[in-house]
């Protein structure tokens, strides 16, 4: 009975460890990360929706420096890594650096955020495949590519990916992968902006 009381004890210490834990520790981390991740949030709303090359250059640098007496969406990210803010903060931070030309950074952080998101988890693997194709590294593009293409098959994000996929295999002159990729957007998503000139694509794969 003696280690039965005491195998109850332990149990009983780690249950009360973690709530208090949740109660003052993890919930207001994740309030904290909230209100430092709302401006930078906020940035980054405007420079997607920015049509002034310059001003969504400016935007890009705050979602990533700060502004407003807040940090930065990295800032953000390794400060507060655990939390839904933080997690967050990847995506923004990597897109953002991205945008920025960074693409180290872009591909670091992309690479540490997750979603149940249906779009924003496939774009996230895209936007990993864009940085590596502007490093010339057109193999690893190709991989992030498919990836890309195949999560949460999707009307918005399969075939922009595929395209990409079909094209960056044309530049490694693998025409039979390009082939495919092209075909599969004229079958499946021919209502997509992709599938305009398809035939063409598909002609230079043939």
């Amino acid at each position: 009975s003696k280690y039965i009381l005491g195998f109850l004890g332990a149990v009983a210490l780690v249950t009360i460890g973690y709530l208090l834990y949740q109660k003052f520790i993890a919930e207001p981390k994740q309030v904290d990360a909230t209100e430092d991740l709302f401006v930078a949030q906020q940035n980054f709303q405007l420079a997607t929706d920015a049509t002034d090359v310059k001003k969504q250059d400016s935007l890009y640098t705050l979602v990533l420096k700060g502004s407003e007496g807040k940090q930065g969406a990295p800032g953000i990210a390794d400060q507060y890594s655990g939390t839904d803010a933080g997690n967050l903060a990847n995506y923004y931070a990597g897109i953002a650096s991205l945008k920025k030309k960074k693409y180290d950074d872009a591909v670091k952080y992309l690479e540490k955020f997750s979603s149940k998101d249906t779009f924003l988890s496939a774009i996230a693997v895209g936007a990993i495949g864009d940085a590596y194709s502007q490093k010339n590294d057109a193999k690893k593009a190709l991989e992030f590519y498919v990836k890309a293409s195949q999560m949460n098959a999707n009307e918005l994000t399969s075939p922009r990916y595929l395209l990409k996929a079909g094209q960056t295999s044309l530049t490694l002159g693998n025409k039979s992968d390009a082939l495919k990729y092209f075909t599969e957007i004229k079958d499946k998503y021919e209502m997509a902006p992709e599938a305009q000139g398809i035939d063409a694509l598909i002609g230079m794969a043939q």
